[in-house]
Parts: structure tokens; C-alpha cells; sequence
């Protein structure tokens, strides 16, 4: 694709059945932006920013939290660790002290694949760093509830899942029975584990196909 036209992100994201919630920019501009709001499997409402620039390609900045946060060093320290872990996902910091997940598609790989791709990455490490980073994405830490609900982002979420990585469900099943079955104590360590364990199954499908370690 042309890195100097705009992509057809608009026609990408109806595809993707995934809802702009604003817009700047008209198709024949140098740069153009669209918000969408994404949910993964356990954090949801992440707001999302796509940007194109001519000659460059897309960037996507999810706002992982709220502005002027005091976010313990502790948790600074995770995502930091995170820029790391997840070579396609970055951390960052706005000006105003916002928590920030950015992550790029260069000019030559511009795709409606790679866009979900790309969208998908932000989710799964949303998902899988929640608790670890709760006072970066909420108020003293107080996550909200989401129990019971269900993603407004399906079909993004199962097309970039892959098949083969079904294999790999069951190997984490049967760590967590091992765990279990050596007497792994506490009650709140216990459901910690469960949860960790329904995040990850849930997102290893997307992870294999985005790119991201598992």
C-alpha cells in the first residue's frame, strides 16, 4: 500500500465490526485519527487512538489510564519491565502523567490484518497486566467491575486468534491441576491463580497470532 494515501482504516474498522467514537482528518489529509474503545477478555473501555501519518504509517495509543496519576514506583517498575516482555508494546508517559500503551504499524505493512493485529496486542497485555498495574489503570486502585461482561469487540478479538495455539490451553490446565493437587495454599492466592489462569486462557489464541509471548 501507498504510504503516502491513507489507508482505508474506516472500512478496516466496520469490517472489525469495531465502533469509532470520534474522528479527525477526511481521507485526503496528511494525517487522519479515529478513537475507537476496545474491551479484551477482563479489562474493558480501553480507549484506543488510531493515527496515520503520511510516510510513516499508524500508531495506536491506548489511554491505559486516567491523567495526572500517582502511580506507585512499584507499578512503574512493572511496566517498564513490560517494555521488555512485549517487544511490539510500549509504556509511556504524556506530559500530563498518563499511563499510556502505544504500539506501531510501519507505512509497508498496513493491513486491515495487521490494524486488528496491532489492536488486539493492546488488549491482551491490558488483560494480562491488570491487577499487576491497578493503580495505573484506576483511582487508588479500584478497578471497576466488569465481572459478567461481555466484549463489544467479538469478532476483532476471534479473528486474530489461531488455531493452533488451541494446543497450548490445556498445557496451562494441567499446570494449575499439578498446583492444586500439591496443596497450593490460601484461599486468596487460590483465586488469584483462577484468575490469572481465565486471562490467559482466554487471550493465548490472540497472543499467538499477534506476536506476543505466552
Amino acid at each position: 500500500m501507498n504510504g503516502a494515501v491513507p489507508p482505508p482504516i474506516d472500512a478496516w474498522l466496520r469490517e472489525l465490526e469495531v465502533e469509532v467514537v470520534g474522528a479527525s482528518g477526511v481521507p485526503d489529509s496528511e494525517a487522519i485519527s479515529r478513537d475507537v474503545v476496545l474491551d479484551g477478555e477482563r479489562r474493558f473501555d480501553l480507549r484506543v487512538t488510531i493515527a496515520w501519518v503520511a510516510g510513516i504509517g499508524i500508531s495506536l495509543w491506548a489511554y491505559y489510564g486516567l491523567e495526572a496519576m500517582e502511580i506507585p514506583r512499584r507499578v512503574l517498575h512493572r511496566m517498564l519491565r513490560a517494555n521488555f516482555d512485549y517487544p511490539f508494546v510500549k509504556f509511556a508517559m504524556t506530559d500530563d502523567d498518563r499511563p499510556m500503551l502505544v504500539t506501531e504499524l510501519p507505512a509497508s505493512a498496513m493491513s486491515r490484518e495487521e490494524l486488528a493485529r496491532g489492536l488486539v496486542r493492546l488488549t491482551i497485555v491490558a488483560d494480562r497486566l491488570l491487577e499487576e498495574t491497578a493503580s495505573a489503570v484506576a483511582d487508588r486502585a479500584l478497578l471497576p467491575d466488569w465481572s459478567g461482561r461481555i466484549p463489544r469487540n467479538p469478532r476483532l478479538l476471534a479473528g486474530c486468534a489461531a488455531a493452533p495455539h488451541e494446543r497450548a490451553a490445556p498445557q496451562q490446565a494441567l499446570r494449575l491441576e499439578a498446583d492444586r493437587r500439591c496443596g497450593v495454599r490460601g484461599r486468596s492466592r487460590r483465586g488469584r491463580e483462577r484468575g490469572r489462569a481465565r486471562s490467559r486462557l482466554g487471550s493465548l489464541r490472540a497472543a499467538h497470532e499477534c506476536g506476543l509471548p505466552h
